[in-house]
């Protein structure tokens, strides 16, 4: 009888370790793990407007990439919700995009130093021009670029289903 409590135990502890593992491929506590998720029915109008600019939501997130320069928000919006009526946590790995169907995640990589990272698009922005993406305190902080205020990414989205 002791045994099998033994047994069931070991087993209960070795599926947590390998559920662990996977949500921390990188070792980094914070790190986003993309998971299925319907997009909001807030913060997804077909189109929307913005200082006089029309912006298109698109209808899915999957194949999409992009090159530009990225900036990041913080102290200014922490606290405060976001398109999607989430409390923006300029701790937690997030952004925010003007097209993409929201919430999705992608992958952001610093082309200035080769760092990526995964984020979750949760918010509408940025609307300054020349500008693709806003990204959360965190993970500008993780791509290395707090001090300089923007840098040179790619994005790619992830398909959840595939990741």
């Amino acid at each position: 009888m002791n045994f099998r409590i033994f047994i069931n135990f070991f087993l209960l502890l070795l599926l947590c370790s390998c559920t662990a593992l996977k949500k921390n491929k990188n070792n980094n506590p914070n790190a986003v793990v993309p998971k299925l998720e319907k997009y909001s029915k807030y913060g997804n109008p077909k189109s929307y407007n913005v200082f006089d600019v029309e912006y298109n939501v698109l209808g899915s997130h999957i194949n999409f990439t992009e090159e530009g320069i990225a900036s990041w928000y913080g102290e200014k919006f922490h606290g405060k919700l976001t398109s999607i009526r989430e409390v923006y946590d300029m701790y937690q790995l997030t952004a925010a995009h003007r097209s993409l169907p929201i919430p999705c995640y992608v992958k952001v990589t610093n082309l200035e130093n080769n760092k990526s990272v995964i984020v979750r698009i949760n918010d509408r922005g940025p609307f300054s021009k020349n500008r693709i993406i806003d990204l959360s305190y965190a993970a500008a902080k993780e791509l290395d670029f707090i001090e300089k205020g923007t840098a040179k990414v790619h994005i790619e989205t992830i398909d959840a289903e595939k990741y």
